[in-house]
């Protein structure tokens, strides 16, 4: 019998964020350096900028609103994969989306995951899907980059790596968990 609440780990939470946040200002300027180094006539990193504050505010929104958190970050990944593409089409199409807008978003998503499981560990099986699911729309995301992308070597390389690990560590951190809600749920 349960007396009290189960209350989520905040500090385990705040370590997320500030990891998070870590990474987020970390892409900014690595991609403002790139974009001066590579392309400055093209101010492309700005567009980058938006695409990580608006990742920050859909997440806050989805933490403040207590919706499935993960379901919201696979489909917000989906979304802005198409308006990257879309985006890309209409002013020119210079192949920055594919070349490192949706690497850096699918990179993102899935680290995004990652956190999530961490800090849930007991919703795992929820997560878990939409981390399954995530993975294969990073892998059409890889096979695009591998056909279209300039520097398809790097950026495929560094998004599968990406995908693999995050895959990976999730299953390893909450395996036996999933393991037993998978029994239970499909009486095996």
């Amino acid at each position: 019998m349960m007396l009290y609440p189960n209350i989520s780990n905040i500090k385990r939470s705040h370590i997320a964020i500030k990891i998070l946040t870590g990474i987020s200002i970390a892409i900014i300027f690595i991609c403002i350096l790139i974009n001066e180094l590579v392309t400055p006539q093209l101010k492309w990193s700005f567009l980058v900028v938006i695409g990580i504050l608006y990742a920050w505010i859909t997440t806050l929104y989805s933490i403040r609103k207590n919706v499935n958190i993960a379901s919201h970050v696979l489909l917000q990944t989906i979304i802005v994969l198409i308006l990257l593409y879309l985006i890309d089409k209409i002013v020119g199409y210079k192949g920055w989306s594919i070349n490192i807008g949706m690497p850096i978003m699918i990179s993102v998503a899935n680290i995004t995951m990652l956190i999530l499981t961490i800090v849930s560990r007991r919703k795992y099986f929820k997560y878990s899907i939409y981390q399954i699911l995530l993975s294969l729309v990073s892998i059409a995301v890889i096979v695009l980059l591998i056909i279209k992308a300039k520097y398809s070597a790097i950026s495929a390389s560094i998004t599968g790596g990406i995908t693999a690990i995050t895959l990976v560590l999730s299953i390893a951190l909450c395996g036996k968990d999933l393991k037993e809600k998978l029994y239970r749920v499909f009486h095996i």
